[in-house]
C-alpha cells in the first residue's frame, strides 16, 4: 500500500511540474479564428512563461493572426499539429528594428530557446506582391542578346514579382545560444524566410520552407555571422537562395544585424533537398566576417538557376568548405535573378566601393554529379586570389536548354562591381577557371548533349592565368558544335599537367 501511495504521490509530482511548465494560449486569451489579432495574448503567454522560469508555450490547433513575436529564454514555442501563425498584412503590427520591419519573430541575446511542432507560419507574401508584372533586368549592353536577353513572349515566366511594402526577415534570433528549430513549416515568406544573425550553438531539423517561387528575395535559410551550427533533414523551395551561410556584420539596415565583427565556423548541413530561383547554396556576399569550417553532405539540388554559389566581395575572406555526396540540376530562368544556370560558380570580385576584396581557399568537392546548362566556373578578379580548389569524382552533363535564344551564351558572376563582369557575353566551355592557383580535378568526366550546336559551347576546360592545375583521369571531349576543337584551352597558365590523352591548345605564357 506504501508502495502504491509513493507511486501515486510521485505521479502526481511529474503531472504537476509538468502542467506548471506549459502554458496553452488559449488560456491567455489568445484567438485561433485566424481573423482576431492575437499578438499580445500569444506575446503575455510567453513572458510569463518566462517569468516562471520557462517551460512549453503550446499552440493548439486553430489559426492565429499575429504582428511580431519576441521569444525569451528557456521557452519552448510548441505547435499542435494543425497550428498555424497567419502574418498579418497590417504593417502597423511588426516590430522596426534598424531599418526595417522584422516579420513574426524577432528574438534577441536569448538562451536556450526553441520553436518545434508540426505547425506552419504562414507569411502571406503573396499578398505583398504586384502578381500582374515580373522585375526585368536592367543593364543588357553586355549580354550577347542585347534588349532581347531573358525577353519573356508572354506573362510573367519565371518572375520575379514586383513587391509592394512588406516586412523583412520573417523569423529572427539575433546574439542567441542554444538555438533549436525543429518540425515546422514555412509559407510564402515575402522575404528571408529565417535569419541567425551572431549567434552560437544552433541546431535546424526537419524544417520544411514553402515559399511561392516568384517571390522576389524570399530566402529560405540565411545563417550569418555565427557558429557550431548543425542543419539536417530539411527541404527548402524559395524564390531566392535556399540556404545561406555568410559573414555579413551588417545587412543594408536588415533587423538583427548589430555591426558584430567575429568570424564564423563550424556549420555542417546534411541530408536537405533544395530548390531556388537563385542558389539552392549561396556561401558569401558582402563580408566583413570571415567564413571557416563549413561542410556539406548529402544535399540534392533540383530545379534552380545555380547550384552553389561561393563569394567574396568585401574584405572576409572564406576557407575549408567542403562538399560531397552533392547532386545538382540547373537550368537557366527568365527574370532578374543572380544565375545564369551554373551549377557551380566560385568567385573573388570587388563589390564595395573601397577596401580590400577577401580570398577563398581550400575548397573540396567529392562525389558530385551536376546536369545544367551552362559551365562550371570558377572566377577571380586580379586584385584577390582563389586557392587549392579540388573536384574528386565529378561528372558535369551539359545539357541543351530550350531558353538559349534568349538566354544562352552569357555569364553571371554578380554581385560584383567590376566593370563589364557582372552579367556579360563569352564563350561557354564546360568548365571555366581564371585567376586561381592548384587547382586538381582527378576522376571527372564531362558529357555534351549531341544536340548542343551554338558555336559558342566550347573546350571542355578552358582556364585563364592558373597556375599548377592538374587533370587526371579526366574524361572530356570539346564541345559537339566544334568538331575538332581542343578539349583543354589554356591561356596564361603554368604548370598543368594532364594523364588523361586530353588534347590542349597553348596561348599565351604556358610553360
Amino acid at each position: 500500500m506504501k508502495k502504491a501511495l509513493l507511486f501515486l504521490s510521485l505521479l502526481l509530482t511529474i503531472f504537476s511540474s509538468y502542467a506548471k511548465d506549459k502554458y496553452n494560449v488559449l488560456d491567455y486569451g489568445a484567438k485561433n479564428d485566424g481573423k482576431t489579432l492575437t499578438t499580445a495574448q500569444i506575446q503575455k503567454t510567453i513572458n510569463i512563461c518566462s517569468a516562471n522560469g520557462g517551460g512549453m508555450v503550446y499552440i493548439p490547433q486553430g489559426d492565429y493572426l499575429t504582428g511580431t513575436l519576441n521569444l525569451k529564454s528557456n521557452v519552448d514555442f510548441h505547435f499542435e499539429t494543425g497550428a498555424r501563425l497567419i502574418a498579418t498584412t497590417d504593417l502597423k503590427q511588426y516590430q522596426k528594428h534598424n531599418e526595417q520591419l522584422a516579420g513574426v519573430f524577432y528574438t534577441e541575446k536569448t538562451d536556450n530557446v526553441s520553436i518545434t511542432g508540426n505547425g506552419i507560419v504562414f507569411g502571406q507574401g503573396m499578398k505583398m506582391m504586384y502578381i500582374d508584372s515580373a522585375k526585368v533586368i536592367g543593364d543588357k549592353s553586355d549580354t550577347r542578346q542585347k534588349d532581347n536577353f531573358r525577353k519573356v513572349s508572354s506573362g510573367t515566366g519565371d518572375g520575379p514579382f514586383y513587391p509592394k511594402d512588406r516586412f523583412h526577415q520573417m523569423i529572427i534570433f539575433s546574439e542567441c545560444t542554444k538555438v533549436v528549430l525543429k518540425g515546422f513549416k514555412c509559407v510564402d515568406a515575402p522575404y528571408w524566410t529565417f535569419l541567425i544573425v551572431h549567434s552560437d550553438d544552433v541546431i535546424v531539423d526537419g524544417l520544411r520552407i514553402d515559399n511561392n517561387l516568384n517571390i522576389p528575395n524570399s530566402d529560405g535559410l540565411d545563417v550569418i555571422s555565427s557558429s557550431n551550427v548543425n542543419i539536417s533533414n530539411c527541404y527548402f523551395s524559395c524564390g531566392d537562395d535556399a540556404i545561406v551561410l555568410a559573414g555579413y556584420a551588417q545587412h543594408w539596415g536588415d533587423p538583427g544585424f548589430k555591426g558584430i565583427l567575429k568570424r564564423s565556423e563550424n556549420i555542417n548541413v546534411s541530408n536537405c533537398i533544395l530548390r531556388s530561383r537563385s542558389s539552392g547554396i549561396r556561401i558569401g556576399g558582402w563580408d566583413q566576417n570571415n567564413m571557416y569550417n563549413y561542410n556539406f553532405d548529402n544535399i540534392t539540388i533540383f530545379d534552380s538557376n545555380r547550384g552553389i554559389n561561393l563569394g567574396v566581395g568585401d574584405y572576409g575572406s572564406m576557407e575549408n568548405i567542403t562538399f560531397n555526396n552533392i547532386n545538382i540540376e540547373t537550368r537557366l530562368h527568365t527574370g532578374d535573378w543572380w544565375g545564369e544556370g551554373d551549377p557551380i560558380k566560385i568567385t573573388a570580385m570587388r563589390g564595395m566601393p573601397n577596401g580590400k576584396v577577401g580570398t577563398i581557399k581550400n575548397v573540396n568537392f567529392t562525389n558530385v554529379t551536376c546536369r545544367s546548362e551552362n559551365c562550371i566556373n570558377i572566377y577571380a578578379s586580379d586584385e584577390t586570389h582563389i586557392d587549392n580548389i579540388f573536384f574528386t569524382n565529378l561528372r558535369m552533363e551539359f545539357v541543351k536548354s530550350a531558353k538559349e535564344e534568349t538566354i544562352g551564351g552569357n555569364l553571371d558572376l554578380r554581385p560584383n562591381t567590376v566593370p563589364h563582369k557582372e552579367l556579360f557575353a563569352r564563350n561557354i566551355p564546360a568548365i571555366y577557371v581564371e585567376n586561381a592557383s592548384n587547382v586538381f580535378m582527378n576522376q571527372v568526366v564531362v558529357t555534351w548533349d549531341k544536340n548542343i550546336d551554338k558555336k559558342y559551347y566550347t573546350n571542355a576546360v578552358e582556364a585563364v592565368k592558373v597556375d599548377n592545375m592538374r587533370l587526371t583521369s579526366f574524361k572530356a571531349n570539346a564541345s559537339p558544335a566544334n568538331p575538332g576543337m581542343e578539349d583543354v584551352l589554356l591561356n596564361n597558365c603554368k604548370d598543368f599537367y594532364n594523364d588523361s590523352g586530353l588534347t590542349v591548345k597553348n596561348i599565351g605564357n604556358e610553360k
